[in-house]
Parts: C-alpha cells; sequence; structure tokens
C-alpha cells in the first residue's frame, strides 16, 4: 500500500454504525474510504447480533421438537448436529455480509483493508500486511465499536475460558458452563447453550438477574431457566477464574463468604469496552474518557443522563467530538452499545456534516434481549419511575390471555405500558414473551411521537396476533382491559 488519497469522508470502522454512515453518505454525494480491518459488518454481523440469532434459531427449533407432541406432532429421533448447527451460523453470517460488500460496491464506496490510526487531524494512516498507505479526509467519523470486557477479573485468559467470540463459534457443547454475567449476552448465551444439553449457571453481581431491565421481565426469564434446569447465583462478586484439574473453578465472594465452583468451560459476559487500540485519539487532541469518546457537550446521551424522558429529545444531535471536523458513533462513545443506535447515529453524524438539522430522541431507543422468552423495552422502566418518584399509571396484559400466544403454546410473559396518569402520555413499556422484540416499533413510535394510550387504543389491532396484548396494555392505562377481569 501506497500512495495518498484524499476524501470527503473517512470513516473508521465498518460495523453496524460506519457502513450505514458510508452508504448515506455516498446517497448525499460525498466521497467515502471506510476502513475496516476484520470482517465488515463489524462485531454485530460477525461477532454478536446475527450469529448469536442464528444459534437461538438452533436452540429454538431443538425445543420445538422436544415438545412437538404436545401439538400432536410426533418426533421420536432429534437431537444437535453440531458440525451443521455451526454451518448454519457460519452461511446466516456470510450471507449478510455478502450483502453489505455488495451495498458498499455498488455505492462506489471505497473499503480499505487495514487499521486505521490518526496521522494527524485529517490524515489517516491504513495499516495491513503489506504496508502503510495514508489517506487524507476533511471529515472524519469514528466508529471503531467496542470489545469484550476481560482483564478485570483474575484468570481470564486462562485454557477454557471463552468470551462471545468463542461462544458464538459453537467449537463443541461442553458438559457444564458458567456464566459470568447475566446481561444480554450472558443469558442469551445460558439459554442457548442450556437447550443444546449443557448444564448452565449463571452467575449476577448484583441482587437480581438482567439488573437493568424490568423486574418482573427478569423474573420471568430467570423462572423459566431455571425451570429447564439453569442455575442462577447472584449477589456473587468473582475473585478469580483458576485451574481445577480438568475444569475451571470460578472462585466468588457473597456477603463475605467465599465460595466455589466448577465446569468445563466459562463465558464472560461482563460487559464491552470500547475500542479505541492504537487509534492514536488523544494523540490528536481527541477527549477521552473511561467510557469513550467524548461527543459534543450539550447532547444528552443515556450515559450522561439515564433518566431522559420522552421530553428530552436532543435536536440538532450531531456527535461531534473535541475536534470539530471529527464525529464518533456507536459502541466507541458514551452511551447505549445497540447496533441500531449505531446505524441511527451514522445516518445523524452525515447529515450533520451535510448542514441537515438531525434528532435522535435517546429517551425512543428500544432494546431487545434475545432470551427465552424475549425481553424488549423502550423508555422509561417501572422500577426506574419508582426510584425517581416519578408517578405513573401502568397498563399490563398477559400473554396467557392472549390468543395468538395460547395456540402457539407460548403463554409466558406479559406486555406493560407506564403512562402519565393525567395526560396518558406513553412514558415507557416493556414486552416479553416469544417474539415480542417483534411488537417494540409500534411502542417506539408511540415514544418518539409523543403520543397517549388512547392513540394505541384507536388503532385497530388484526386478530389473533400477539400485538392485541399491546393494545390490552394500553387499556389497561385507564382501568379498562377486555380480555381480563378489572377492578
Amino acid at each position: 500500500m501506497n500512495g495518498k488519497t484524499a476524501y470527503d469522508l473517512a470513516i473508521i470502522g465498518g460495523g453496524p454504525g460506519g457502513y450505514i454512515a458510508a452508504l448515506r453518505a455516498r446517497q448525499l454525494g460525498s466521497s467515502v474510504a471506510l476502513i475496516e480491518k476484520r470482517d465488515l459488518g463489524g462485531t454485530c454481523l460477525n461477532r454478536g447480533c446475527i450469529p448469536s440469532k442464528a444459534l437461538l434459531y438452533s436452540a429454538h427449533v431443538l425445543e420445538t421438537c422436544e415438545h412437538a407432541a404436545r401439538f400432536g406432532v410426533m418426533v421420536p429421533e432429534h437431537s444437535l448436529d453440531v458440525d451443521r448447527a455451526r454451518k448454519h451460523v457460519q452461511r446466516s453470517v456470510k450471507q449478510l455480509v455478502s450483502g453489505v460488500e455488495g451495498l458498499l460496491d455498488k455505492s462506489e464506496v471505497d473499503v480499505l483493508r487495514g487499521h486505521g490510526h490518526f496521522a494527524s487531524a485529517h490524515e489517516i494512516t491504513v495499516s495491513d500486511k503489506d504496508g502503510e498507505k495514508t489517506i487524507e479526509a476533511e471529515n472524519v467519523i469514528i466508529a471503531t465499536g467496542s470489545l469484550p470486557v476481560t482483564e478485570i477479573v483474575e484468570g481470564a485468559g486462562g485454557r477454557n475460558v471463552w468470551t462471545s467470540d468463542q461462544a458464538l463459534a459453537l467449537p463443541h457443547v461442553p458438559q457444564s458452563m458458567i456464566v459470568i454475567g447475566s446481561g444480554a449476552t450472558g443469558t442469551e448465551m445460558a439459554a442457548a447453550y442450556l437447550h443444546f444439553g449443557c448444564e448452565v449457571t449463571v452467575m449476577e453481581l448484583f441482587d437480581r438477574p438482567l439488573p437493568r431491565e424490568d423486574h418482573e421481565a427478569s423474573e420471568v426469564v430467570m423462572r423459566t431457566f431455571q425451570r429447564r434446569g439453569g442455575r442462577v447465583e447472584t449477589n456473587a462478586r468473582v475473585k478469580r477464574i483458576e485451574d481445577a484439574g480438568e475444569l475451571k473453578r470460578v472462585v466468588f465472594d457473597r456477603a463475605g463468604d467465599e465460595h466455589a465452583l466448577e465446569a468445563e468451560v466459562v463465558l464472560l459476559a461482563i460487559g464491552r469496552r470500547a475500542n479505541l487500540e492504537n487509534l492514536g485519539a488523544e494523540e490528536i487532541g481527541l477527549k477521552v474518557e473511561r467510557q469513550g469518546i467524548c461527543v459534543q457537550e450539550g447532547v444528552s446521551t443515556p450515559a450522561s443522563n439515564p433518566a431522559l424522558l420522552p421530553e428530552a429529545a436532543c435536536p440538532g444531535t450531531q456527535l461531534s467530538t473535541s475536534i470539530e471536523h471529527i464525529f464518533a458513533i456507536g459502541d466507541c462513545i458514551r452511551g447505549i452499545g445497540l447496533a441500531h443506535l449505531a446505524m441511527h447515529e451514522g445516518v445523524a453524524a452525515v447529515e450533520a456534516l451535510h448542514g441537515m438539522i438531525s434528532h435522535i430522541n435517546y429517551s425512543a431507543v428500544p432494546t431487545s434481549m434475545y432470551t427465552h422468552p424475549e425481553v424488549a423495552s423502550v423508555g422509561l422502566l417501572e422500577y426506574r419511575a419508582k426510584e425517581l418518584g416519578i408517578e405513573v399509571s401502568v397498563g399490563h396484559f398477559p400473554f396467557a390471555a392472549n390468543g395468538r400466544a395460547v395456540c402457539s403454546g407460548k403463554r409466558e410473559g406479559f406486555a406493560k405500558i407506564l403512562a402519565d396518569p393525567k395526560s396518558g402520555k406513553i412514558l415507557g413499556a416493556t414486552v416479553c414473551g416469544t417474539y415480542t422484540t417483534e411488537l417494540m416499533p409500534e411502542l417506539t413510535l408511540a415514544i418518539q411521537r409523543g403520543l397517549r394510550a388512547d392513540d394505541i387504543i384507536d388503532v385497530i389491532h388484526a386478530h389473533p396476533t400477539l400485538s392485541e396484548a399491546v393494545h390490552e396494555a394500553a387499556l389497561g392505562v385507564y382501568g379498562r382491559p377486555l380480555h381480563i377481569p378489572f377492578d
């Protein structure tokens, strides 16, 4: 690699935020260089969102076979073929990566393979095994994503200590596994490997699994997990991981007493950190904090104000850094690490560079967890409302009273809507159940547009669908649900 080329925009990182930003920039006429040292699509497409869903679908099919007899379908012989399941994951990833490559090629985005680091505020050096090439850019978007956190646990680098990367590669199904951390990654992988026949224990530092989710939803997920044979250890502060013969031993503290558990494999799922390795950000004067790159002062992100309500939208969000022409998006900045948010931020950053006004309402960012059952939420959570002293009217409807859920044998879970008791304005919503992540667009739109529960009530929801639970929850805000007894 040699020579120097000038671009209107250089994007460091080809994950969801980066490649979407590149496509939007080309739509607006900018010349674009997209720098990616690994596979296009980033963590989400290659080592996160997509492979995990493919793996979970294999687990779902296996579970369906196990319970098929209750629906009158006999599947006498069924088992997991690890090689075929792995190929299903790889095939899914390959198809979608190929799609991204095709989009970028047709849009005439210059994809530069290699590691990008700042040579100066307007120069980026791209390094690969063949050498280096330095390009110039009028504007830059940093979209370098995040990496799994491992270094805070003693013994994390040892044999049979996995991160999500190894778990999603499905090298084999261990006889037993300890999952440290019960966020989205931990609970999803715990559910998948439990279905595959592994003995799984989930360990959580706090007093409840899924500590950041709706408390009722976390109880449903963990109750289902335990009913299927999983084990949960809460209030467990991990001290170290050590060898125990052929097994791994996790030593942890609970209320001052030391305990230990053993398993064949330990999966670390304790969070992610901004990927700023060898970026040269601080060397050129970018303001960086522990969470990641700092974006424009005065722009409210979820990390800077976790109590944001729908009114606290961010008009003119620009995602600019301490250097005016450099923007940052996605996991590498303060905020929620979500692919769909990174995509939205990518578009917003590009449009801001073109003088357009962008709006990101960080209170209307949906979160989806593909646990068993699924959990999704947007806006204010019920326990947060209590902590903040915000009075809300809660509409709640169980899927056990929903026709579609009953017919499919998926009765667990609920739909919940939080609204202002005076105006009926929707402040937050949580759904928990099979495929309920697909219900989020309606609820997210309601918060984005400042709608009231009446607005959902006025919409005719098709029957029989899971979406009827959302309609009933909206009715519940006013104490008048139709398909469950009311006071």
